[in-house]
């Protein structure tokens, strides 16, 4: 039961790392990354160290996904990555330095405690 736990949010943990690698790979800020057609724009992709390391730890998550999936019921795992919802936001305020307003936070307390709700029964 707890290594299941572990495992899910591990998985959180790895969503969480590959989106922010993601966005440092494409540009941290919007406008950095000039586009000069579809050809720039996927060589800046594929040979970008950030990308490089988002997929990596995709791969980690997808096996971390697949050993919990093997020892908890989908209706329990799958409501428990709504987590990584509320990890990008926390992500994206204190590792990339965005404004994420009051609203946002609301709703991202809100999809925690709905995650709580959901998952608690099967771990007390």
């Amino acid at each position: 039961m707890w290594f299941a736990l572990a495992l899910l949010f591990g998985t959180v943990l790895c969503d969480v790392g590959g989106q922010v690698c993601f966005k440092l790979g494409v540009g941290h800020e919007t406008e950095s990354m000039p586009m000069h057609g579809v050809p720039a724009f996927l060589g800046g992709l594929i040979s970008s160290p950030w990308i490089i390391a988002g997929v990596l730890i995709y791969v980690v998550e997808f096996t971390l996904w697949f050993a919990a999936l093997s020892m908890t019921k989908l209706s329990t795992a799958f409501p428990f990555m709504a987590l990584s919802y509320c990890g990008v936001v926390i992500a994206s305020r204190f590792v990339l330095g965005e404004r994420v307003p009051p609203r946002r936070w609301l709703a991202t307390f809100a999809v925690a405690f709905g995650v709580a709700l959901v998952c608690w029964p099967e771990w007390h």
